[in-house]
């Protein structure tokens, strides 16, 4: 059964969210497994931790935003937190995140289970304790080292999930 097991609110300082992207069209199959498969082939995270003195966490990041509503299409980026004006490296690019307040759920469950169900049970828990979140700002999940990457005795996995709070 997929939870919430942590709820935090905290404020992050204006940052950059630096990998690639993707521009995703939910009316067809998911293309995002394959995406993070092509970047890790690309080495994308092997140019990103070599800009160490600009982390601001050194956990893999998939952001979702620019979200269309015409035509369906929202773009996901594969990268890593970053302090701003961090120098790119050719084929990448940046999302710019405001200082502000953020709510951060901790989704405990077998990982494919996780995906799916993260943000409605991060909206649900946010509102529960009294916030409401920024719809169609950015979305963001953060896989934390060892939370996400070493399964408990059950299989399951931790994924931190972030969202923006209405002032």
């Amino acid at each position: 059964m997929v939870k919430v097991i942590n709820f935090q609110v905290k404020e992050l300082p204006r940052l950059w969210v630096v990998g690639k992207a993707l521009k995703v069209d939910m009316t067809i199959p998911n293309p995002i497994p394959e995406f993070w498969g092509q970047c890790f082939k690309e080495e994308v995270f092997n140019t990103l931790e070599t800009l160490s003195q600009y982390h601001l966490d050194n956990s893999y990041v998939g952001w979702m935003g620019d979200w269309q509503n015409e035509d369906g299409t929202f773009t996901y980026l594969c990268g890593m937190l970053m302090k701003v004006n961090t120098p790119l490296s050719e084929g990448f690019t940046y999302r710019e995140i405001a200082k502000s307040k953020v709510a951060i759920s901790w989704i405990q469950g077998l990982e494919a289970e996780v995906y799916p169900k993260a943000h409605e049970l991060s909206v649900k828990e946010l509102e529960a304790n009294g916030y409401q979140a920024k719809c169609f700002d950015w979305s963001m999940e953060l896989y934390n080292c060892p939370r996400y990457t070493q399964q408990n005795d059950k299989g399951e996995i931790i994924l931190d999930y972030y969202l923006p709070l209405k002032a």
